[in-house]
């Protein structure tokens, strides 16, 4: 897979300030925007550096793929940091995507259980591996449908 070579993230707003409290910070994370530095100096503007430019004690609690917008909580101590790790881990935090995909899918919901891993060549993409993969298992229900395309609801 042949990847666009610029990196531009989008700035406006710069960083946007969902909910804070005196434990926890979450922020908007739009897409386009990786959620930490990349591997060079012209992948170095993420969530995470804007969030610690202005909280330098923020310290980063989950991710989101670059092309994936939504939430991005950080928490304001290592105590913090690890309850609520602890909590994404043992799925007590739900979370639920929202997608638009291609073609009509004509069934309401359902649910996908399929052994996922890594496919390295395409990452951040994951593959069916009967062999390696880890367990998996996503619900998800149709939202709405238009004339060539659906919007579904999943959560892993």
């Amino acid at each position: 897979m042949i990847r666009d070579l610029i990196y531009n993230p989008p700035t406006d707003p710069l960083l946007q300030l969902l909910y804070e409290d005196a434990d926890v910070l979450v922020f908007s994370k739009p897409t386009g925007l990786l959620t930490v530095p990349g591997k060079t100096p012209d992948l170095a503007d993420c969530l995470e550096a804007r969030v610690k430019a202005a909280y330098p004690e923020a310290l980063l609690v989950h991710r989101l793929d670059m092309e994936t917008s939504g939430v991005c909580i950080f928490a304001l101590s290592k105590l913090a940091q690890k309850g609520l790790g602890r909590q994404f881990e043992k799925r007590k935090i739900e979370v639920a995507y929202v997608a638009w995909v291609w073609g009509v899918v004509t069934a309401d919901g359902g649910e996908i259980a399929q052994p996922l891993i890594a496919d390295w060549p395409n990452r951040p993409m994951q593959k069916i591996c009967h062999e390696t993969g880890k367990p998996s298992q996503t619900s998800w229900r149709v939202l709405e449908r238009k004339k060539n395309s659906t919007k579904v609801e999943l959560k892993p």
